[in-house]
């Protein structure tokens, strides 16, 4: 699920793509300028960057939680750290992830952890194909200590119908590794779903998805989402997603949120 809302809150940034827009008026499409703000007697390259300059790229770090709950167990939460780096169409992603949870005899459970991921972006001007391949680490200290990493590859298809709304589908596929006392099980996980610019600052997003699970013993992850993105500056900007869960083995209510900032 940490790629999905991670893939889910990429979308706010890519709704506008239809539109030319050229703020710095420097003949590059905002959508491709990599050096906004250029001054208008500035000659730049084709990536909108002076030819005295070389793009640094741009760092996105986000903090977030989830609280997961219904009305016949103790509520769970999950604190997420996410840290981006993107260079033209290239990005690099490191993420963490802290799940606890109490069962109603107020044992607590944790697992804590690591992912990274690269991925890479083919962009035409009214669809988007996101290839990305990653790792995930487990950092927690119980049975599962020894165990192998898990390694996953997604593809994200986004299609813009006009300025304001986009169709997407996701689909993803995890080897787990295994640890000496226990074989984990290959799963997949997709989602699909339409979003629409309400306005300059705010996307939402209705969304299907549906995710396997590791272990042998469990059922797969359905959900419907409502996923919400703000922006609150040109740096700035927060995300809310809430999931109604359709399996018998998930929390019923999943509630994330999530502020994140960009440095270039």
């Amino acid at each position: 699920m940490t790629l999905l809302k991670i893939t889910l809150s990429i979308l706010l940034c890519s709704s506008a793509l239809l539109a030319y827009e050229d703020q710095d008026i420097d003949g590059v499409d905002d959508s491709k300028d990599l050096c906004a703000d250029t001054p208008f007697d500035v000659i730049v390259d084709e990536r909108g960057c002076p030819y005295d300059k070389k793009y640094p790229g741009k760092i996105t770090l986000q903090l977030g939680s989830d609280i997961s709950f219904n009305t016949l167990s103790a509520t769970s939460s999950n604190l997420n750290l996410f840290v981006n780096y993107d260079y033209g169409h290239w990005s690099f992603s490191l993420s963490s992830s802290n799940y606890s949870t109490t069962n109603i005899n107020t044992i607590t459970r944790s697992e804590n952890s690591l992912y990274f991921t690269a991925g890479y972006l083919f962009q035409t001007p009214s669809f988007n194909t996101k290839v990305s391949m990653g790792t995930k680490f487990s950092l927690t200290g119980d049975e599962t200590s020894g165990r192998d990493n898990d390694y996953f590859s997604s593809v994200n298809f986004d299609y813009f119908i006009n300025t304001k709304q986009n169709i997407f589908f996701y689909y993803s596929y995890t080897v787990s590794g295994d640890s000496p006392t226990m074989d984990y099980n290959n799963f997949y996980s997709c989602s699909t779903g339409t979003g629409y610019a309400l306005t300059d600052k705010w996307y939402s997003a209705l969304s299907y998805s549906y995710s396997g699970s590791a272990y042998p013993e469990n059922e797969a992850y359905k959900a419907l989402s409502w996923f919400n993105a703000y922006t609150v500056s040109k740096d700035l900007f927060v995300t809310c997603n809430y999931a109604y869960t359709l399996d018998k083995l998930s929390y019923d209510h999943i509630i994330s949120f999530n502020v994140g900032v960009h440095f270039e």
